[in-house]
C-alpha cells in the first residue's frame, strides 16, 4: 500500500480595467498548485515496489496583459512571469524505457502570447479577406541548477506562430491558406541536441450555409510534406546525439468533412 498525504494552498488575485470601449488592460497574480500523479510514486522508483516521495508542483504567477479593438483588428497580448518550485519532470534515462517524473530544482517559466485579428478588405455583396495570426515565446528554464545551471527545459519551442489568410464569400464558401512554424526544440536537460526548426503550409476550402445549418470542409495540411519532430519524449543528458526519441509529425493528408445541425 502507498499512502501520502500533503495540503496546500491556491490563492489569486484579478484586475481589470477598461480605459475605453474596446480597451482594457489586466494583470493577475496567482499561485497553482500541481500534485504527481499516484503512478509516478511507483514508476520513478529503482527499487520494484518501493514507492518514492515526490512533493506537489507549486508556482507562483504574474500576468500582465492588454485586449482591444483597432483599425488593424481585434488584438490580445499577455506576458507571463512564473516560478516554479519541485516542477514536475519527465525524463527518459534509458533508450526505450519510460520516462520517469520527479521533483526538479526551481525553474522559471516566461514568456509572451499575442494574438491579432485583422479585416484586411472587405465589400458588401462581394466578400471579404481577413489575416488571423498567434505569436507564442516560451522561455522556460533551470533557475541556477547544480548540474544544468540555467539550461532551458526540453520539449517546448521558443517561438512558435500560427497564421491563416482567408477569403470568405456572402454565399457561404471560402478558402484560405495557413501556416505553422516553431523554432528548434531541445530534446535533453543538458541541452546537448535538438531537434530542427520547422514550417508548415495548409489550404482550407470549405462552405457554411447562411442558414447555419449545414457545414462541409476540405482540410490540406503540410502541402510540402515536410519532415519535422512534433513531439519529443526529453532524455537527461544524450551527449550530442540524436537518439531516436522524438515522434515524427504528419505527413501530406487531406482531411474532408461535413455537417448538419438540427434547430
Amino acid at each position: 500500500k502507498v499512502s501520502q498525504h500533503d495540503w496546500d494552498f491556491a490563492p489569486r488575485i484579478g484586475l481589470r480595467y477598461d480605459l475605453r470601449a474596446g480597451l482594457q488592460v489586466y494583470g493577475n497574480l496567482s499561485r497553482s498548485v500541481e500534485p504527481p500523479h499516484p503512478w509516478a510514486l511507483i514508476w520513478g522508483s529503482t527499487v520494484p515496489y518501493q514507492p518514492i516521495e515526490l512533493r506537489n508542483q507549486t508556482a507562483t504567477t504574474l500576468e500582465l496583459g492588454t485586449r482591444g479593438d483597432s483599425v488593424i483588428g481585434h488584438w490580445d497580448l499577455a506576458w507571463y512571469y512564473a516560478q516554479v518550485r519541485h516542477e514536475l519532470l519527465a525524463v527518459e534515462i534509458v533508450a526505450g524505457q519510460p520516462a520517469k517524473e520527479s521533483n526538479a530544482s526551481p525553474t522559471v517559466h516566461q514568456g509572451v502570447e499575442a494574438s491579432l485579428d485583422s479585416v484586411l478588405w472587405e465589400q458588401p455583396g462581394t466578400g471579404k479577406v481577413s489575416l488571423r495570426q498567434a505569436y507564442t515565446f516560451s522561455d522556460f528554464h533551470y533557475r541556477n541548477d547544480d548540474q544544468f545551471g540555467d539550461n532551458r527545459l526540453p520539449g517546448i519551442p521558443m517561438h512558435y506562430y500560427q497564421a491563416e489568410l482567408r477569403y470568405d464569400w456572402p454565399s457561404g464558401f471560402y478558402a484560405g491558406v495557413n501556416t505553422q512554424m516553431a523554432s528548434k526544440v531541445q530534446v535533453d536537460y543538458a541541452n546537448s541536441y535538438h531537434a530542427d526548426a520547422y514550417a508548415l503550409l495548409g489550404a482550407r476550402l470549405g462552405w457554411d450555409s447562411p442558414k447555419q445549418d449545414w457545414q462541409t470542409w476540405l482540410d490540406m495540411r503540410n502541402l510540402t510534406n515536410k519532415r519535422y519532430a512534433a513531439i519529443v519524449t526529453p532524455g537527461y543528458d544524450d551527449r550530442g546525439l540524436d537518439v531516436a526519441r522524438s515522434v515524427p509529425g504528419e505527413g501530406f493528408g487531406v482531411y474532408a468533412g461535413i455537417s448538419y445541425s438540427f434547430r
